[in-house]
């Protein structure tokens, strides 16, 4: 099938999703209901894809709706980033080395198959090492995309039954930018890409947006932000993007692996928890940001949750940017002294 048509009917099936999230208010139901719908669409055997122009263009437009909503406060605040971030690093460092234990011993794992397939993030980089050692890459693949889609409908859920008002869609009420100043926002973005790609930091499209989105309205040059339906419209597609992860998986690999996949997606989640309340209480940070920063994976996603449920974008981009960074170095680190030991 064509990668055109893979997307038109990726789009129609996500849309159905969301339509059906919509109408029995689940929060952040144009998310999930599309991830859900397309994951499940996937298993089947459907050929799903977005095409990465597309892909380009909705991290743009997810960046400069999380940039416009960077306020002078999340600048005062960037004081007291660092105990919240060596905490952070801590707390990345030991989460693949924790999984790797608990797999070995409780789902038979290889211990560097299990070592990646705990690591909180990074799956291109995770799926390349493997492939270039010859450790299996289906089991770390699976598991990823386990965790991103069950993040993406627990955190929304957990979010509402605490109390916060979260509903279907992005919260709306901001006046919409003029259209001229959001398409000098956008050239910024595309210039400044490139130069973020160079440097190899993780989702440059999406944080070259955001940077270029921050600045235009932390300068007062724009008041406002993308028209409300365009936002509704990016996050449905945002869904859609997250159901293609299990494009090529089975029935029968999920079901071999959901207990693992739940059994990280528990440990992660816990350490993540145990490390952000007490780094919100010695950083002075608010507990909703430390926790959404220090969840275990989804760049994109629990950036966006995260504006959705009122956290500040800034330290949540910055949380998870650092965190795969640090990842970046770790997992490279653990695959040379793999490559070390294999004979040539």
């Amino acid at each position: 099938m064509r990668e055109p048509l893979r997307t038109v009917l990726t789009l129609c099936v996500g849309s159905v999703g969301a339509a059906i999230a919509w109408a029995i208010n689940m929060p952040m139901g144009l998310l999930v209901g599309p991830a859900l719908v397309v994951a499940i669409a996937s298993l089947r055997g459907m050929d799903t894809d977005i095409a990465p122009p597309l892909r380009n263009v909705i991290f743009i437009l997810v960046g400069i709706t999380v940039g416009s909503m960077v306020t002078p406060t999340s600048i005062e605040a960037v004081l007291r980033w660092p105990v919240a971030f060596s905490m952070l690093a801590a707390l990345t460092l030991a989460t693949p080395f924790a999984g790797r234990w608990v797999l070995t011993r409780t789902m038979g794992f290889d211990r560097d198959e299990a070592f990646l397939s705990a690591a909180p993030g990074h799956l291109s980089l995770v799926v390349s090492l493997s492939d270039s050692l010859g450790i299996p890459v289906a089991r770390p693949a699976i598991l990823a995309s386990f965790r991103v889609l069950a993040l993406s409908l627990f955190v929304p859920l957990a979010a509402r039954l605490s109390g916060i008002d979260l509903g279907p869609g992005l919260p709306v009420g901001r006046a919409t930018a003029p259209w001229l100043m959001l398409g000098a926002e956008l050239a910024v973005a595309l210039a400044l890409t490139p130069l973020l790609i160079r440097a190899r930091l993780p989702a440059p499209v999406l944080l070259a947006a955001m940077i270029a989105a921050a600045a235009f309205h932390l300068t007062g040059a724009v008041d406002g932000n993308l028209p409300p339906w365009v936002s509704q419209v990016v996050l449905v597609m945002m869904g859609c993007l997250i159901g293609t992860r299990f494009s090529g998986v089975t029935w029968r690999d999920l079901k071999r692996n959901v207990a693992a996949g739940g059994i990280v997606v528990a440990l992660t989640g816990l350490m993540a928890a145990a490390v952000a309340i007490p780094a919100a209480y010695l950083s002075g940070l608010p507990m909703l940001d430390l926790l959404v920063g220090f969840a275990p994976g989804g760049l994109e996603t629990m950036i966006i949750v995260g504006v959705a449920m009122g956290a500040d974008p800034s330290f949540v981009a910055a949380a998870h940017v650092g965190r795969l960074v640090l990842l970046a170095i770790l997992i490279t680190a653990y695959a040379a002294r793999i490559a070390r030991r294999v004979p040539r």
